[in-house]
């Protein structure tokens, strides 16, 4: 059967309207950001570490567990102070290393060795903010490293009174590096690492 004219001309202005219609919606698309998980952070509330393996005290979350590092590279860890301060459901841990600094090569030795292990990081990093610390009253000096990027580390620190104790941190998160989605996490537990050192006491 002959179709009319006019029916053909109406199918063509339809389909026109319709190649019109999804080039605009092309021209226009722009792709959503991707998302992440906005994560609910506990209330803040602390407690005193007292153990006779460390040779220091101090204050960390109630949110927070710690336990003895027991192996370090399938060796054990050359003082019992070795800590792993966990944060159940952030997949979050500060991992705490002591050390006898109790001679001055010793001392130089420990200090170049954290410098190290925390630069290791610059391949990944876009930068490595130094801030130093000093906590009134106490012998205790050192620095925060606060490193931006998809690092493995957002944060580190050492603090030492330069004659006996020397106590390195770092704040690792067992998921893939991305500085976006971990930032929130990174700064709230940043804090706690802080009051870590700010309540810290040598024995």
């Amino acid at each position: 059967m002959r179709k009319s004219k006019s029916s053909y001309l109406s199918k063509i202005a339809g389909m026109l309207s319709l190649c019109l219609g999804l080039s605009a919606c092309t021209e226009d698309f722009t792709p959503r950001p991707k998302g992440y998980f906005q994560l609910d952070f506990p209330e803040r509330a602390y407690r005193t570490y007292d153990n006779s393996a460390c040779p220091c005290t101090f204050e960390y979350p109630l949110y927070a567990n710690i336990e003895q590092e027991e192996h370090f590279f399938d060796e054990k860890p050359e003082h019992p102070c070795w800590l792993n301060v966990n944060f159940p459901g952030y997949n979050a841990t500060i991992y705490l290393s002591y050390k006898d600094v109790s001679t001055r090569a010793r001392f130089e030795q420990v200090l170049g060795d954290s410098y190290k292990m925390t630069y290791k990081h610059s391949n990944k990093a876009e930068y490595i903010d130094e801030s130093m610390i000093e906590v009134p009253g106490k012998d205790i000096f050192g620095y925060v490293f606060e490193v931006g990027g998809d690092a493995a580390s957002g944060v580190q620190f050492f603090v030492t009174d330069s004659t006996q104790h020397f106590l390195r941190g770092a704040l690792y998160f067992k998921v893939s590096p991305n500085s976006d989605s971990l930032q929130p996490a990174i700064e709230f537990f940043q804090k706690d690492m802080m009051h870590l050192i700010e309540t810290l006491e040598w024995r």
